[in-house]
């Protein structure tokens, strides 16, 4: 954990904003894990394909790559807790989406890929959004604490989100479910308890010459390259 110039292990916390943040993040990061190891085992279970199972995570992971010059531009220009708070009630939808469709008996293939598409475009947005969001809600001195914070909560709901969605998968997928709405739900009511920050933007246009270049600089730095 990094203390702050000031050296208080808690100094983003003094801010209520960032507080709101934190926890928004953490219950969001939690129902992310929890609907992603629900739905791969209701998956498998249902259908008994690997292929399916697959099919669940590139899925979820298409709109990233797809809409990475949209998203990022997005972030930059837009109110930034806006856009967490809209993404994250749109997560309660799609699993809210898969309750229903759990409940009702009519969990198939198709009509499940659709609301992880959209459970993709969702998270697609969100990350950027949240990820600089956090500068704009603690002071400069506060900052390198707040990211410290971000990263251990982070690992925290990493590591045991899935562990948590697998037992209460357990018990019932509609359980798995639930709980991942009223997570996602929370976080949302959370992101919009946020006064609206001043945006801290860089005004750099994001481009393809860009990513490109990137590309380019890790070519030319051989130990970037190996790692």
């Amino acid at each position: 954990m990094s203390f702050s110039p000031t050296g208080d292990r808690f100094a983003a916390f003094r801010h209520s904003s960032y507080t709101r943040f934190f926890f928004a993040r953490f219950l969001l990061s939690f129902s992310q894990q929890i609907v992603s190891v629900a739905v791969g085992w209701q998956m498998y279970d249902q259908t008994g394909s690997a292929i399916y199972l697959g099919l669940i995570g590139l899925v979820q992971f298409l709109p990233s790559l797809l809409l990475i010059l949209v998203t990022g531009s997005v972030a930059d220009r837009y109110n930034r807790r806006a856009i967490a708070a809209l993404c994250s009630l749109m997560s309660a939808l799609c699993t809210l989406a898969l309750l229903v469709m759990t409940v009702m008996g009519s969990f198939t293939p198709l009509p499940v890929f659709a609301v992880l598409l959209i459970f993709g475009i969702e998270r697609a947005f969100m990350s950027p959004a949240v990820q600089s969001l956090a500068p704009n809600l603690v002071p400069e001195e506060a900052l390198s604490n707040a990211i410290a914070w971000n990263s251990s909560s982070w690992q925290l709901a990493a590591i045991s989100g899935p562990v948590l969605g697998g037992l209460l998968y357990g018990v019932s997928a509609s359980t798995a479910y639930t709980v991942a709405v009223i997570f996602s739900m929370l976080g949302a009511a959370l992101l919009y308890m946020i006064p609206k920050p001043v945006q801290k933007t860089t005004g750099e246009t994001k481009s393809w010459a860009m990513i490109l270049g990137g590309f380019s600089f890790i070519r030319a730095e051989k130990v970037v390259l190996g790692a």
